[in-house]
């Protein structure tokens, strides 16, 4: 019991550091990017971000929802991908909190700041606009809001009703990755997930 009290301080504390410094690296990079972009690419770079948000909301419930019996069938079978799948499943809490909690925490904040930076180039580029500003402001926030949130909630509803296919495809993803890039992440042996 105590080393799993200690595995799971250590997790959360990886998780704080890491979000930590993802989130201002990527905050950063954004912001600087933004000031040098169109605002064509602005809006379509914030479409991403919202777009890659509820993927992850997809993977996240799915890993949660997904039941592991078909997935170790398909591992006997050595299948490419299922281990991985089992993997995932497996670890379906922190599957979930990643993709979930902290991929979709930093796309949201995220979006708020590429809406936010919209606003300010709108503003520029059309000083006329500025005694509309507060309007703008309440228009562009909403906008991303609602469409981040109507994309999670359809997310969630995808997610419970195909989540073994869902794992599936993220199984043979990941099996992809680690062939490509050599890399071990799930543990997989040689013998059926890869």
């Amino acid at each position: 019991m105590g080393n799993k009290k200690k595995r799971s301080y250590k997790y959360l504390i990886v998780v704080l550091i890491g979000t930590f410094f993802i989130a201002a690296l990527l905050g950063s990079g954004t912001e600087t990017i933004l000031r040098y972009m169109p605002l064509s690419l602005a809006w379509i770079l914030l479409v991403v971000v919202i777009a890659v948000g509820i993927v992850f909301d997809v993977l996240g419930v799915a890993a949660a929802a997904a039941d592991e019996a078909p997935h170790n069938a398909r591992a006997a079978k050595k299948i490419f991908g299922a281990r991985q799948s089992v993997h995932l499943i497996k670890r379906a809490d922190r599957v979930s909190n990643f993709a979930c909690d902290i991929i979709g925490d930093i796309t949201g904040t995220l979006s708020g700041a590429i809406g936010a930076t919209i606003i300010m180039n709108l503003l520029s580029s059309y000083p006329e606009l500025s005694k509309w500003q507060l309007l703008l402001n309440v228009l562009i926030l909403a906008v991303i809001a609602s469409c981040t949130v109507t994309g999670k909630a359809w997310a969630k509803t995808f997610a419970i009703n195909e989540a073994n296919t869902i794992l599936d495809y993220a199984g043979r993803l990941v099996a992809g990755f680690e062939k490509v890039t050599r890399l071990n992440l799930t543990g997989a042996t040689k013998r059926g997930g890869k």
